[in-house]
């Protein structure tokens, strides 16, 4: 799936339906989500209570609520470790279960 960043602040918004998340099973209000970076893919995954405590020192969001949608926030240092110009850049956006691997849009064509 192909999606733009928005400007928000010092940082960069992602926005997600409310029933594209549910379909995933993140109830939007109340989930907190594990962010990882690895061979210049972030992956967005679930996490229970306990495991919020478990990754306590690591990069864990919740969702924002704007509008109809809801929105995770990226800091600037994250947009940079994915070589991405939101500006003119396109994000790559799969699914693998209920994990999110998000990467820079590579137009093949």
């Amino acid at each position: 799936m192909k999606k733009q960043l928005k400007s928000s602040g010092n940082g960069w918004e992602l926005y997600f339906s409310k029933s594209f998340l549910k379909l995933l099973g993140y109830n939007p209000e109340t989930i907190k989500v594990l962010i990882t970076y690895k061979n210049k893919t972030l992956y967005i995954e679930p996490l229970s209570p306990e495991d919020t405590i478990k990754y306590k020192d690591n990069m864990i969001r919740g969702f924002q609520k704007s509008g109809s949608s809801h929105s995770l926030y990226f800091p600037n240092t994250i947009i940079e470790v994915l070589e991405l110009n939101p500006s003119i850049d396109f994000i790559d956006i799969e699914v693998d279960g209920e994990i999110l691997k998000i990467k820079k849009f590579i137009n093949e064509s």
